[in-house]
């Protein structure tokens, strides 16, 4: 049982003991080997959704309760989309959509080519505001990592260090991912903020160092050239909170010759964007929709 618990995949954050430098530290294998085997994807999409992920985790853990982080890359590139939304609590869901997906490995020429050029969107859905708080920079090299880091000094105006590291098996399916997110508040000392990046510029692969340490605390004394006071862990997991009724309660919304037309070509197939969930309607189900649309307009 203690080792179960200490293989799940968690974030850990933490403060220097000045309290002007935060670090939050994840790994997360499980959670984005199951983005990648919901959404079947090869390598190239596999990773750029495995880098959005675990940075939606890291952004998203300074928030409260069941605030969340929606982070968006828009672009014109082979992949044109990818959706990551990540809560405070742990939960993460996300996708990938794509421009030419039968040629994504045959027509690229080099790595701009995977997103080209376009935009990053965070938005921020906080308690007590009516409208998400949103962000909007340009890609600079369509990697996550320096797209990342350019919004918090574009958008927020933090000094920020970003480390996604994802890597794959002989089989093509992800067997490391791991993150680190540092950032700056005013007031620290510039010695302070040098050491830690000089540490963090010798580090060749997060995921080793993390899993050379028992727990991701220990993994703190490695990466951060100071000692860090722990403010709280949590539990990751790729989660999505879509069933088949919020389905029907869409449908509902509907005219009633839309669902018999629906019902009449067999279109009973629902499919959740986001986590690739697949539900299907039944007969009783199209009985049920139709009553309640025709009741409502009555």
């Amino acid at each position: 049982m203690k080792q179960d618990y200490i293989n799940r995949d968690r974030i850990v954050t933490a403060l220097s003991e000045s309290g002007k430098i935060r670090f939050a530290l994840i790994r997360n294998v499980k959670t984005v080997l199951t983005a990648q085997k919901r959404h079947n994807l090869e390598i190239l999409p596999a990773f750029y959704l495995a880098r959005a992920l675990t940075a939606a985790s890291l952004m998203a853990s300074s928030l409260k309760g069941e605030e969340r982080i929606i982070l968006e890359t828009i672009s014109d590139g082979l992949i044109n989309k990818i959706y990551a939304e990540a809560m405070q609590n742990g939960e993460v869901r996300g996708f990938v959509e794509f421009n030419r997906k039968e040629d994504i490995s045959k027509s690229l020429q080099n790595t701009k080519d995977i997103l080209g050029d376009g935009i990053l969107r965070v938005s921020k859905i906080l308690y007590n505001k009516g409208e998400p708080i949103v962000g909007i920079v340009e890609l600079q090299k369509g990697d996550i990592v320096t797209d990342v880091s350019y919004y918090f000094a574009q958008s927020e105006q933090i000094p920020s260090a970003v480390i996604l590291d994802v890597d794959f098996d002989e089989k093509g399916l992800i067997s490391k991912s791991a993150g680190l997110l540092i950032q700056a508040m005013p007031g620290e000392s510039i010695d302070k903020i040098l050491a830690v990046h000089r540490q963090i510029t010798k580090i060749n692969s997060l995921s080793e160092i993390i899993n050379s340490q028992p727990s991701l605390e220990k993994a703190f004394e490695l990466l951060v050239p100071f000692p860090v006071k722990k403010l709280k862990s949590m539990q990751v997991d790729f989660f999505c909170r879509c069933s088949k009724d919020k389905f029907i309660s869409k449908l509902m919304t509907l005219k009633p010759e839309e669902i018999i037309d629906m019902k009449k070509n067999n279109n009973n197939e629902l499919v959740c964007q986001y986590c690739n969930e697949h539900y299907y309607l039944e007969e009783e189900d199209f009985n049920k929709i139709l009553s309640i649309i025709i009741a409502k307009t009555n």
